[in-house]
């Protein structure tokens, strides 16, 4: 919203389109990581509810590094797929180059953006959802004044924006992961631990898998309405 709001005021109306008409893709690959972490959240719930910390540092470690390829993996099949999708929706041709640079300087923060959300789903699950509120707020209104830094005094249009917003994720994102890093509960993140468990990868893609989908579902139906 503060991008769309940014470039309509202070850089025309070709920025606006152009960033206007990647929305609906931003809330599709944004949606995705979204479902996703709902797994994440689901099952550290349960093993923190059960007292079995064993299974919170398997599930905690493993759904870090599955939410942080999930979110390299959109990057990639994003910015490789992005000018075929921007032109099977017919996206306008004066719009379609600065549309293409939003999108892909946007992906490049889909990683921060899986590990907010991964972040967030562990912490609400053990009742904090205070910090994460905060962070992502503070990430917005960091977001807004980059915004403003980079279209109007570093005359950036759509690509002040975009460097903008994945600026503000990869905040969110460093913040919750201090947390996660410095604690010391059994919820903790430990480096050395990073790993994926076979069966706690199955147990998050089974419930965030459909999850997903019912995410990506509102944004396909919009994709094809527009």
């Amino acid at each position: 919203m503060s991008d769309v709001a940014v470039v309509g005021r202070f850089a025309g109306p070709i920025a606006l389109g152009a960033v206007g008409s990647t929305s609906i893709l931003v809330t599709l690959f944004t949606g995705i990581l979204l479902g996703l972490s709902s797994g994440v959240n689901a099952l550290t719930a349960l093993y923190i509810g059960s007292r079995n910390e064993e299974d919170v540092k398997e599930t905690v470690h493993t759904a870090a590094v599955l939410c942080f390829l999930t979110g390299v993996l959109i990057t990639l099949l994003g910015i490789a797929f992005s000018r075929p999708i921007l032109t099977v929706m017919h996206t306008k041709d004066e719009l379609i180059e600065d549309a293409l640079i939003y999108l892909r300087i946007y992906l490049l923060g889909m990683p921060a953006l899986g590990v907010f959300n991964f972040g967030n789903s562990v912490l609400s699950a053990t009742g904090d959802t205070k910090r994460p509120l905060y962070y992502l707020s503070l990430a917005g209104i960091l977001n807004v004044l980059m915004n403003l830094f980079f279209v109007i005094v570093c005359h950036l249009d759509v690509a002040g924006v975009a460097l903008a917003s994945i600026l503000a994720q990869y905040f969110s994102a460093v913040m919750i992961l201090i947390i996660l890093l410095r604690t010391k509960e059994c919820f903790g993140l430990q480096l050395s631990s990073l790993r994926i468990s076979p069966s706690k990868l199955k147990r998050i893609v089974r419930i965030g898998i459909p999850s997903a989908f019912q995410y990506a579902i509102f944004a396909l139906a919009n994709l094809f309405v527009q």
